[in-house]
């Protein structure tokens, strides 16, 4: 229901705000894609509730049979399951979003190697430890320069006319 009225509101042009928690039911599975998503805000670093029996068992057989340390599979787990709600919003080639790591944590280099390249290439040193009125700036352009619609000389596909006239096209 709550999904259902923020695509409506999303949809009329209001524009909504959706909070959710990572490893929830939300955050498995649902694409917020094109104008359904354009922020992430990671709030902390979500490591698995550590006291489960099942993950207890899991920690044990790793360390017993793969020698993995506890702390080092509960520190991948957290960042795999970061980078999932980051891409919750960057869905195809043609999508943007803005995706905020606000935890201090996430500067360290002990966890900030152990996300994706694909987000790696953008955690710049001058877009880490940012006060609030610089970040909000920084978000402000950003999603203002992304809405703009691409120029025309920009566009890559073609027409099967101009596709046909290029001296390169070969007709099988």
């Amino acid at each position: 229901m709550a999904l259902e009225n923020f695509k409506r509101a999303c949809d009329c042009g209001r524009g909504a705000v959706f909070l959710s928690i990572a490893r929830g039911k939300v955050a498995e599975g649902v694409d917020f894609d094109r104008h359904y998503g354009r922020a992430v805000l990671l709030l902390g670093v979500p490591f698995q509730y550590t006291l489960s029996r099942v993950l207890r068992a899991r920690l044990e057989y790793l360390r017993d049979t793969c020698a993995i340390n506890e702390a080092d599979f509960l520190t991948f787990d957290a960042i795999r399951q970061a980078a999932q709600c980051a891409g919750r919003v960057i869905r195809g080639k043609s999508d943007y979003g803005l995706v905020i790591f606000a935890d201090k944590r996430y500067n360290r280099a002990d966890k900030r190697d152990k996300l994706p390249q694909w987000i790696r290439q953008f955690m710049r040193e001058d877009c880490l430890n940012l006060s609030g009125d610089v970040a909000m700036h920084r978000a402000r352009h950003f999603l203002r320069s992304m809405a703009q619609p691409a120029p025309s000389s920009s566009t890559v596909s073609l027409s099967l006319e101009e596709l046909e006239s290029n001296p390169a096209y070969v007709c099988r």
